[in-house]
């Protein structure tokens, strides 16, 4: 049983699943990237809304786990919503 994106839980699906893709680019250009990335930039507009919630409860230590925690729960939902239909 696929999910294809003619359905509504296939955009769904295919949604967080580039989210997911997107949070673990992020998170790879946030650790190796240069400061002045025109493209970390943009997605540093875009997430840090989203990660703001996380980062309140994450400790900073160097590292910024929250992208992973968000692909974590984008694909822990996306499991949900593919056992429920």
């Amino acid at each position: 049983m696929g999910y294809f994106v003619n359905d509504t839980v296939g955009l769904i699906i295919a949604f967080l699943n580039v989210a997911t893709i997107v949070a673990l680019i992020y998170c790879f250009l946030q650790t190796v990237g240069d400061d002045r990335s025109r493209l970390l930039g943009i997605l540093d507009k875009g997430l840090s809304p989203i990660l703001a919630p996380l980062r309140r409860f994450l400790p900073r230590r160097g590292f910024d786990f929250s992208p992973v925690i968000l692909a974590v729960l984008l694909q822990a939902a996306a499991a949900l919503i593919k056992r429920r239909w």
